[in-house]
């Protein structure tokens, strides 16, 4: 458990004053953890504006999916991959289309996709947000020149997601996944992880559609949802400022960042790579004790300002957040990419990689520099480096992740030796004996046969 001192700690202490403190562990989890997801956000954002990012001007397109093929997405790690290359590939050409209208030859954009699982409610929405060079890069002598674009008009961005819509709709019918009979149409392969685990799946289903998969109000709706691929010939829609709709697909491309506006790409990088779940927005409803409060960033047009669930409805809605094993969720393309030639040309530190040593120590030359801890004083303010009373430097005295020197410790300083309480579970597990049971007998009949029993 994230930051809870029962689950193991390290000590630090004070060279100067003796002071000493401690840091509980972090789960480092990749799915939910608000505490986690918010280091691996500044952790991010840092490493993308110090190392990466060229100064030049960036903007922002966010392309969202139609229900049925959010679901697909979800999955199927092989078809949420395709979709991106889609996009990818169809951003690209769109980006040179531009450049060699600006009579620039052989160009090269680049960007950074971020592959979002979550909406606002906390219901599973697969979504891309990608940022892109507000421009392209051309060989200039043995290096790489920057050549500025002007900004996609809207009628430039109606032509694109009706692109992207119509080359994901021809894959997808292609597969034999989409026909105008549904009959006879096959559905994407299940991944592994939702074929061994159909409850996994039928949370992932209800997450999406916003209903309630289990538990006493399974099959309630959450909230209302949007269309599905619409009709054939269908021209799109502009629905405000660069931002266009056709076919359940959607496309945004309204925020961007000028070339040396690098606080403000940083604060763009960091809603990038932000977290599913915020706990600011999550509280305990006053009205109905044992219920939660999930506060919604913006209220809805039907007044809806937050949604109500039980605990059990809540860890519901954060399984299917989860994405499953081996899934990436950023993905670099163009001068970007890994096998770009001109990658180490244009980013900023090339010689900067992401991660860490293998071995939990730090070398300079392979990893960047970002420890937990610096983490840790980026996103909570808590900085376990320096002493609280001399602004001192902490050094680490021992690691305890014993359960008896963890009590032992916790006793010592006048804590409690016992995690956070858990609520008991719903239903225990009883004995059933087989060799009780002779194949005449009746087993439902048999005194051993409730197995399940609910606790009152």
């Amino acid at each position: 458990m994230c930051g809870v001192l029962h689950h193991g700690f390290m000590r630090v202490r004070c060279g100067a004053c003796d002071y000493e403190g401690v840091v509980a562990f972090s789960c480092k989890k990749r799915g939910f953890c608000p505490s986690c997801a918010g280091k691996r956000m500044a952790e991010t954002a840092e490493h993308l504006t110090d190392n990466i990012l060229p100064e030049v001007g960036y903007r922002q397109y966010v392309v969202s999916l139609p229900i049925p093929l959010r679901y697909w997405c979800a999955t199927n790690k092989k078809l949420t991959s395709k979709v991106h290359s889609i996009v990818k590939e169809t951003l690209v050409r769109f980006f040179k289309d531009r450049a060699h209208a600006e009579n620039i030859s052989d160009p090269l954009p680049g960007g950074i996709t971020f592959i979002q699982r979550a909406g606002s409610a906390l219901n599973l929405n697969i979504h891309m947000h990608i940022l892109a060079l507000e421009g392209v890069y051309v060989q200039s002598g043995k290096g790489v020149r920057f050549r500025n674009l002007p900004p996609p008009s809207d009628e430039e961005i109606c032509e694109l997601v009706q692109s992207i819509a119509t080359k994901v709709i021809r894959h997808l019918r292609r597969k034999g996944y989409l026909a105008e009979d549904p009959e006879n149409c096959d559905r994407p392969p299940l991944d592994d992880v939702f074929t061994d685990h159909p409850d996994y799946a039928q949370a992932v289903a209800a997450s999406i559609k916003g209903m309630i998969a289990f538990g006493p109000n399974a099959g309630t709706r959450v909230r209302k949802i949007g269309s599905g691929f619409g009709f054939e010939e269908e021209t799109p829609l502009v629905k405000g400022p660069k931002c266009a709709q056709v076919n359940g697909f959607s496309l945004h491309a309204a925020r961007h960042v000028k070339r040396f506006q690098r606080d403000q790409l940083k604060q763009l990088v960091s809603y990038l790579a932000r977290g599913p779940v915020s706990a600011a927005r999550l509280e305990e409803n006053p009205d109905r004790p044992g219920e939660l409060l999930y506060r919604l960033k913006t209220q809805w047009t039907d007044g809806t300002t937050a949604l109500g669930l039980t605990p059990m409805e809540l860890l519901e809605k954060l399984a299917a957040l989860v994405p499953p094993p081996r899934s990436h969720l950023v993905r670099h393309w163009g001068v970007f990419g890994s096998h770009s030639q001109w990658r180490d040309l244009v980013v900023l530190r090339p010689e900067k990689r992401k991660g860490f040593a293998p071995d939990g120590g730090y070398d300079p030359k392979k990893v960047k520099n970002t420890r937990w801890a610096r983490l840790l004083a980026k996103t909570f303010g808590i900085d376990v480096s320096k002493c609280p009373q001399c602004s001192g430097e902490m050094q680490i005295a021992s690691i305890v992740h014993d359960q008896r020197q963890i009590s032992r410790y916790l006793k010592h300083i006048g804590l409690s030796q016992h995690p956070p309480p858990i609520a008991p579970a719903q239903i225990e597990q009883g004995e059933f004996r087989y060799d009780l049971v002779s194949p005449e007998d009746d087993v439902q009949t048999h005194p051993d046969y409730d197995t399940y029993q609910r606790r009152s």
